[in-house]
């Protein structure tokens, strides 16, 4: 199995055997058309990704009906692939009138060559975003939670893995609602999974902008943390083959 970070942001390529999926992909130079008034983030380089990797994606999981994870113009990419999504997610597709084959994720799900089991993400997105569980054939596994991690969704179904993709850098609504985690959580986190590497998704907030900036109190990457009994991957084009 291959994991790469995509892009500066939170999308992510895993490929296994001549297949790949994609999760959350953007690959553009603008999250949002226009201004972006409540949400915007630019970027210099779309995407990280090879044109043979880009050609070998047959399947993009979605795991929130938010624009930073849903994003339109970029799906419209990949006009053969097909889209594993909640309901509500599925919904807005079809009301975009994307022609995609899109499936429901249920718990578990096989997806090319890969098994992804599926599970709510933690508060406060546990009924609108959803963690993944992704394992191969040989058992080597990456568990992927774009915001907070729930570690009795860990415990109680003892989640195993090899790779964590978690977020790092604290953001937080108001100063007191947790949107995204911090280093520290990260690592418990790893710990609880016995992860041994570590990729950070929703990289650098601070790069986000938008009238949402107003409400939020954004860390960064918490560098006095990091230990060496875990491998941190952090800049975009990082990537790992187990």
């Amino acid at each position: 199995m291959k994991v790469k970070k995509a892009d500066d942001y939170q999308s992510w390529f895993i490929e296994e055997g001549k297949e790949a999926l994609l999760i959350d992909p953007w690959f553009d130079s603008s999250l949002v058309e226009g201004r972006g008034w409540f949400l915007q983030r630019k970027k210099e380089k779309k995407s990280f990704l090879t044109e043979d990797e880009i050609s070998q994606v047959k399947n993009i999981v979605i795991t929130a009906p938010f624009e930073d994870h849903l994003h339109f113009n970029t799906l419209k990419k990949f006009s053969s692939a097909n889209i594993w999504c909640s309901s509500q997610v599925r919904s807005i597709l079809l009301k975009k009138k994307f022609k995609n084959k899109i499936f429901e994720l249920s718990s578990s799900n096989t997806i090319g060559n890969l098994e992804v089991r599926v599970y709510p993400a933690g508060f406060p997105y546990n009924s609108t975003a959803y963690c993944l569980h992704i394992l191969n054939n040989e058992g080597f596994a990456v568990f992927h939670e774009g915001h907070v991690v729930n570690k009795k969704v860990i415990q109680n179904n003892d989640i195993k893995a090899d790779i964590a993709i978690l977020t790092a850098e604290e953001v937080k609504f108001f100063g007191l609602l947790t949107l995204s985690m911090n280093l520290k959580n990260a690592m418990i986190a790893c710990d609880l999974l016995d992860a041994k590497k570590l990729f950070i998704t929703g990289s650098n907030p601070s790069k986000n902008t938008g009238f949402v900036n107003y409400f939020l109190k954004l860390n960064k990457l918490d560098n006095d943390l990091i230990e060496d009994k875990i491998e941190i991957f952090y800049e975009a084009g990082s990537s790992f083959s187990s």
